[in-house]
């Protein structure tokens, strides 16, 4: 069982670094049928109104990647994206992660990688052709980025068609204006952005996580980020998301944090660094039918390899502030 879950955090990880069979999306209502006025330009926010409650499993279908293989909406894994597992033709298993936002200045080399120019002056940049780990962003006019990736969970296999696919998909949905909206509830996290919660100069302040700062607000909402410098091993994730129940895996420990029931995982040596894991339970996420879900708050501290423990000691403190703020489970 520890083997299954490591690649799959690896997995999970490398999203973040980037930015039985289920049915389609359950309890999520259609967009507001009320068109606005069409802008001058398409931008993010004219495409998605309310880029904080975006349903992305909108963006998407399984049916996108029958060329692959077997495909399937699986468990959660955030807020910001729709995860499908696709069972290949060779016997690979390959996740495809659909909708996370960004900004276009996190990545300014995309402008050099770009692919495909779409309608409305959308465009598409290669974000990664590796492919085991492939992706792609579509750019809107204001600088929003969407973002579509694959990384193989388990086998071989070449993830960048697969996103290709999931790409054009999802710009079709987009243009035709059939985002999905969710309708969360009062004590779901969904209400909450992490960046309001807890202030910079207490980040600061926590042993080991000395300079480090926001460079960018993520336009979803359910992620706050700093980092000692671009490009530093030295970052700090604060992210409300959704997956299973936390549980203790490998390298990993129990017990109350600021109150609340939390497991506390050690990462080692994943690409040339090290990574802490702090997260904690909220209440159930039903969005997809069949699967056994929960909203969830986490910390992710990376630090360079040797320094694991550091890093889960800053992570916890991290977890101490954040915990604080969050509504009863």
């Amino acid at each position: 069982m520890v083997l299954a879950v490591l690649p799959r955090m690896v997995a999970v990880l490398a999203v973040a670094l980037v930015s039985a069979c289920t049915a389609r999306v359950g309890g999520v209502p259609a967009a507001d049928p009320a068109v606005p006025e069409i802008p001058d330009e398409f931008t993010a926010e004219y495409a998605f109104d309310d880029l904080t409650t975006v349903a992305p499993c909108s963006l998407t279908d399984p049916e996108a990647f029958t060329d692959f293989g077997t495909p399937e909406f699986t468990t959660p894994e955030s807020f910001d994206y729709c995860t499908i597992r696709v069972n290949t033709d060779g016997d690979a298993d390959v996740l495809i992660s659909i909708g996370a936002f960004g900004v276009l200045s996190a990545q300014p080399e995309l402008e050099g990688k770009r692919v495909k120019d779409v309608e409305q002056d959308l465009w598409v940049g290669q974000q990664n052709d590796d492919s085991s780990f492939c992706s792609q962003l579509l750019v809107f006019p204001d600088d929003v980025t969407m973002q579509v990736s694959g990384s193989v969970y388990d086998g071989s296999a070449d993830t960048c068609p697969m996103v290709e696919a999931g790409m054009d998909y999802a710009i079709d949905v987009i243009l035709d204006r059939d985002v999905e909206h969710r309708d969360p509830g009062k004590d779901s996290l969904l209400t909450l952005d992490p960046c309001e919660l807890v202030d910079d100069d207490d980040i600061v302040a926590v042993p080991g996580l000395a300079g480090v700062s926001r460079p960018d607000r993520y336009p979803g909402e359910h992620t706050c980020f700093w980092e000692q410098s671009p490009g530093s091993p030295l970052t700090v994730r604060v992210e409300f998301g959704a997956g299973v129940e936390p549980e203790v895996y490998g390298d990993a420990t129990e017990g109350l944090v600021g109150g609340r029931q939390t497991v506390t995982s050690k990462y080692r040596e994943i690409a040339e660094n090290d990574y802490c894991a702090v997260e904690t339970g909220h209440i159930p996420f039903d969005e997809i039918e069949g699967e056994d879900a929960v909203e969830k708050a986490s910390v992710y501290v990376r630090m360079p390899t040797g320094q694991v423990d550091a890093a889960c000691t800053a992570a916890v403190a991290v977890a101490e502030l954040v915990w604080a703020e969050l509504p009863s489970a």
